[in-house]
């Protein structure tokens, strides 16, 4: 069976994991890059676990040629990964939210998972970016807009900031690289997942969609910040 391939970040939950789910069944084989492999609890055929640590070189060097005994060619690079104010500080939110007390190396943190590490495993899986089309897909978030549609309550600087950085460096990359690797940053929607309890969207059908704007892509969009549905989302 001929596959096309596709690789995740974050693939251990929420919708990494979704993507998975969903790839695996509609004509993809997905490498799922997670922390620990031990975690990972979605056994599929088409699915196949690969220990990556995004802020680490090393480690994005290690599952890039744990990719290659397989493939030399990925048609989907989903960078997923990410922390958010929670997540990041261990529930001490404060730190990346309050100003009265900020803390740099929390800030740091986000930055480099959330913004930094995004454009190094994009690096590192280049030379896997051959098929015309293919898709470089960087999960931002509706705190990365002045127009945020969502209720906040603090000022976030950490997220806002880090997933606001990772739109820039999707604007940027139009410029290196190749023609036929299309790219995207993405408002994944208000999901419910571990680090979003209160979210109301079910991560497989956010996941289908912005799938679908690959299948229905626009070179308008190529650099851009979207939607899940599609559209432009305003800066």
């Amino acid at each position: 069976m001929s596959f096309n391939y596709a690789f995740v970040t974050g693939a251990s939950q929420g919708l990494g994991k979704a993507f998975c789910e969903y790839l695996s069944v509609n004509g993809y084989f997905v490498f799922a890059g997670v922390r620990d492999i031990q975690r990972f609890d979605l056994a599929h055929e088409n699915v196949c676990p690969v220990v990556i640590d995004v802020t680490s070189d090393s480690s994005i060097s290690q599952a890039c040629e744990k990719v290659r005994e397989k493939t030399n060619a990925i048609d989907l690079l989903i960078n997923n990964a990410g922390i958010n104010k929670d997540t990041a500080t261990f529930g001490n939110k404060n730190l990346v939210c309050k100003l009265d007390q900020l803390d740099r190396g929390m800030l740091l943190k986000m930055f480099n998972t959330n913004s930094v590490s995004p454009l190094m495993v994009t690096k590192c899986f280049l030379p896997f970016l051959v098929t015309d089309p293919c898709f470089v897909i960087n999960i931002s978030s509706n705190r990365a807009s002045f127009h945020d549609e969502l209720p906040n309550e603090n000022a976030n600087y950490g997220y806002r900031a880090s997933k606001i950085a990772l739109n820039m460096y999707t604007f940027c990359s139009v410029w290196d690289l190749p023609k036929n690797v299309k790219t995207f940053a993405v408002h994944p929607g208000d999901m419910k997942t571990h680090m979003n309890p209160d979210g109301v969207d079910e991560p497989l059908i956010q996941a289908e969609k912005i799938i679908n704007i690959t299948k229905n892509w626009n070179d308008e969009f190529n650099g851009k910040f979207l939607r899940y549905s599609g559209e432009l989302y305003p800066l």
